[in-house]
């Protein structure tokens, strides 16, 4: 040892522990599943002579910790001899024992026991020369198992075949199908055929080491949450934390213990199964809310559709009324018109005027009903529009009391026993407002509408004392404008009226509300008009809704007063 060369001389401790412990868990990883075979052949002889073996090897990795620890970074020729004096014995017993098994073994155990014996001879050959001898390669790499175990199929990455065999036979023992690369660009291309549900990745390793294709793995957004084990014969603290903040999920050093692979291989599958079935229930979680959301907005314009069907009846009543009158009129005017004719013939021009005054008077009359019967018709349109209109100057309290006019018309036409009265308190200080039109209508009419059912269901049981009444009022306080709609009717009880602006939440009766009303009336109100909508209410005694709005765009301060 003393004549070695400079190669030697410069080696690094780590490559050195890294072929050393390589080889050595050749010899104990064969040796395991060697001991396995024999004791379930009930073969005592051979069982204490791979005992035995297996007892050697690992005080070989006492032997090469103690020599090569992690802390040293170069080996000197002194050391090299004492660590070649150390190992040489243990490393004789053990091809001894091999040679002696292989005369009795079966043909199965022969090939694992001369790959023992392999191990064992290019240990000597390395202490004794320190040199980089690599146990010759394998004919051909073990092929997958033609049918995938149900414990999951794992991807062994090692430019080592030996090693390669090795974990495959293992992992085989424990229920895993296993596919093989024998370095990490062959590695990366199986991850992305898929298929593959743990990787583990031998650090050194030529062209792409572990280190790199780890990064490559966790970078690609296909990859990173497939699991990685890292397997080195290096067990610095250094490698196995550079490994762990990479991504890899854990680190197994060689040679390894096989109670231990099966322990975190199982870990990881566990894991990465969990992650899987949180995954699929995100999935499903985020497909229900979008099927949620869109059965909302079918609700809601089913919702906008059985508004306008309810008050479909309230409507065509007021209607009906304007267009009598332009009717009527307008067969006077038509009378009234041959009458003049009739009296030009006289030529009275003192009649004549008389006459065209009357004419007059019923147009005027027939142009009043007829604008009155386009702002029914025009605040049914303004319902039933879409919600991408326009803000625009608009008048509110002739909006309120179109609104409070087809709530009551409507109710009244499709229950003839609905009766009310409505108390109107419109400041006309109020004005106009930059206001969605349609929007706004849709919140005053749910309003009303509630306020109308409210008070109907009081009056069925609270006697021929109750005169059911409803209170609209409008007022303009400084910045904003409020608006109030009060009903006489049961109240909302104290544990439900903080849900009453949430969606779907009703206290109607089946096929009497979608819940959907004042979810809309709030949103319109709150996010649409930058406003407040609140309600103040006594079991029995009053329900009042309270609508503010601001006179500017800007929105309203809460709290303010």
């Amino acid at each position: 040892m003393s004549d070695a060369s400079p190669a030697v001389k410069q080696r690094s401790a780590a490559e050195l522990r890294h072929d050393l412990r390589t080889a050595l868990n050749h010899i104990m990883g064969y040796g395991a599943m060697l001991i396995e075979d024999a004791e379930e052949r009930g073969d005592s002889d051979s069982l204490d002579a791979l005992r035995q073996i297996q007892a050697h090897a690992r005080g070989l990795v006492g032997i090469i910790q103690n020599a090569l620890p992690p802390t040293k970074s170069t080996v000197t020729d002194a050391e090299l001899v004492v660590l070649h004096d150390e190992i040489q014995m243990p490393l004789e017993s053990i091809v001894r024992d091999v040679e002696r098994l292989m005369q009795s073994s079966e043909e199965s155990a022969a090939t694992d026991l001369q790959i023992v014996r392999a191990a064992a001879e290019r240990l000597m050959t390395m202490a004794a020369e320190a040199s980089g001898q690599v146990l010759p390669r394998m004919a051909a790499p073990l092929e997958p198992a033609a049918h995938p175990p149900h414990k999951g199929m794992l991807l062994v990455v090692d430019d080592n075949a030996a090693n390669r065999d090795l974990l495959t036979r293992r992992l085989e023992r424990e229920g895993y199908g296993v596919v093989l690369a024998v370095n990490g660009r062959e590695g990366l291309e199986t991850v992305r055929k898929g298929g593959v549900e743990l990787v583990l990745l031998d650090l050194m390793m030529p062209e792409l080491d572990g280190y790199q294709v780890l990064e490559i793995m966790k970078g690609d957004p296909a990859l990173r949450h497939l699991p990685v084990i890292m397997i080195s014969a290096l067990d610095e603290i250094q490698s196995v934390v550079r490994c762990i903040e990479r991504g890899a999920e854990d680190f197994l050093p060689k040679p390894f213990d096989p109670v231990l692979l099966r322990a975190r291989v199982g870990a990881c599958l566990e894991k990465k199964r969990l992650r899987d079935a949180e995954q699929r229930k995100t999935e499903e979680l985020t497909r229900a809310l979008e099927r949620l959301k869109r059965t909302q907005d079918q609700l809601i314009v089913q919702e906008k559709l059985a508004s306008l069907g309810s008050l479909a009846a309230g409507i065509a009543h007021e209607i009906r009324n304007p267009l009598n009158f332009v009717t009527n009129f307008a067969e006077i005017a038509v009378s009234l018109t041959g009458e003049i004719r009739e009296t030009l013939c006289e030529s009275c021009v003192s009649e004549v005027a008389e006459t065209l005054d009357s004419l007059s008077q019923c147009v005027s009359k027939v142009q009043h009903h007829g604008k009155r019967a386009d702002g029914i018709v025009r605040a049914m349109l303004l319902l039933s529009r879409g919600d991408g209109a326009q803000k625009e100057s608009t008048d509110i309290n002739r909006l309120l009391a179109e609104a409070a006019s087809l709530a009551y018309h409507g109710r009244r036409a499709t229950d003839a026993s609905f009766n009310c009265t409505l108390h109107y308190d419109y400041d006309l200080a109020v004005g106009e407002l930059n206001v969605v039109p349609q929007q706004l209508s849709r919140v005053f009419l749910n309003i009303i509408t509630n306020a109308c059912y409210a008070v109907h269901e009081k009056s069925k049981t609270a006697g021929a004392g109750y005169a059911p009444a409803i209170t609209i009022a409008s007022r303009k306080c400084g910045g904003r404008v409020e608006i109030r709609v009060r009903d006489n009717g049961g109240g909302i009880p104290p544990q439900i009226a903080g849900k009453i602006f949430d969606p779907f939440f009703t206290t109607k009766p089946a096929g009497a509300g979608t819940g959907l009303g004042l979810s809309i009336s709030h949103e319109i109100v709150v996010q649409g008009h930058q406003g407040e909508l609140t309600v103040e209410s006594a079991v029995g005694e009053y329900t009042e809704f309270i609508i503010v709005l601001p006179v500017s765009s800007e929105p309203i301060q809460r709290g303010e007063k």
